[in-house]
């Protein structure tokens, strides 16, 4: 059976394409497993609880380990009963490509393909103004809008690592251009995991069992049919500071995935808006001492007047720090 994996910055797309998929009669795209960002090399205890909920989420019952699954053997194999417990749910199907949609995983993209290097990656990217403004409405992110695309701007770094290294499994999808022309751009994913074009793909609803009912309430209207009544969203819901600001931080950043800019991006920013900035990133973390996180927050924020370089060092910092608060952390590259 043929693996592919989906990744991008979490509002890029990724269960609207998930819920896309899953209606083809070949391909299967369960629940987000988390498997490489919450299971695979981690303590067995997190490892044991971790299973619990994969269990719940798909519907199956994976053996709780009873040491630590390491190895790229042992991870395999359990992935393997995973994947082989979930299509056995799904008589129906012919089922022929076994996808996997976890937004954390785009960080973690060398561990995915050590355990599958044959493995197909489809990576969506949409404007990092429209996921921002997005993210401040989740309950699981910050509120601040500009936290939000600082972690954006790290997503982004990866996508731009990942078009530069132009590995012939890696497939880009925009998200403007999806819901703007569903049938030409599922056309194109389909014919790049191998599997023939089915108009249910590009029409048509969701299937609820993609998503668990504790997402249900921010997920919901990727179970509606596609449509492209979100692109630049952000004109409407941001106020022009706000859009200038974000254009200041990503003045190379958007251009670079073919997103104009509304504003000439030189605005200045303050001392004062980094020291702010620093302050929510920190508080957006949490769960770290605060002393120490803000710390080295300002310490990266403030070592550079430039602002394309104050931006570069804090990304990756806030990206694991963010991951940390929930246990995991992945090595970040610089923007």
């Amino acid at each position: 059976m043929e693996k592919f994996f989906i990744v991008g910055c979490p509002r890029s797309g990724t269960t609207m394409v998930q819920q896309a998929l899953n209606r083809h009669s070949q391909i299967v795209v369960p629940p987000e497993t988390k498997f490489f960002f919450s299971f695979f090399g981690h303590p067995v205890k997190r490892q044991a609880r971790h299973v619990d909920r994969i269990n719940a989420d798909l519907g199956i019952q994976l053996p709780q380990p009873t040491k630590q699954i390491a190895s790229l053997s042992e991870g395999r194999a359990y992935y393997e009963d995973m994947t082989r417990q979930y299509v056995d749910r799904h008589v129906a199907k012919d089922v022929v490509h076994f996808g996997e949609k976890t937004p954390e995983h785009t960080g973690l993209l060398p561990s995915v393909r050590r355990l599958y290097p044959e493995a197909k990656i489809l990576v969506l990217y949409r404007d990092g103004r429209d996921v921002a403004s997005s993210l401040t409405r989740m309950p699981w992110m910050s509120p601040n809008l500009y936290v939000n695309f600082i972690v954006w701007l790290y997503y982004n770094s990866i996508v731009q690592e990942e078009r530069r290294a132009e590995r012939p499994n890696t497939y880009f999808a925009r998200y403007e251009d999806i819901v703007a022309d569903p049938k030409k751009e599922f056309k194109r994913i389909l014919h790049f995991l191998g599997a023939d074009y089915e108009p249910a793909v590009a029409a048509g609803h969701g299937n609820r069992e993609g998503v668990p009912e504790r997402e249900m309430a921010w997920k919901s209207r990727a179970l509606q049919p596609i449509t492209n009544e979100r692109i630049g969203a952000f004109r409407q819901e941001l106020t022009n500071g706000e859009i200038e600001i974000l254009e200041r931080l990503g003045r190379d950043a958007l251009p670079s995935l073919g997103y104009p800019l509304l504003t000439d991006g030189e605005r200045s920013l303050s001392p004062a808006f980094y020291l702010h900035l620093a302050y929510n990133l920190a508080r957006f973390v949490g769960r770290l001492p605060w002393n120490s996180v803000a710390k080295e927050l300002v310490s990266r924020l403030f070592s550079s007047v430039s602002t394309a370089r104050r931006v570069s060092a804090v990304v990756p910092f806030a990206y694991n720090a963010v991951h940390a608060r929930h246990g995991a952390a992945a090595p970040a590259p610089q923007v």
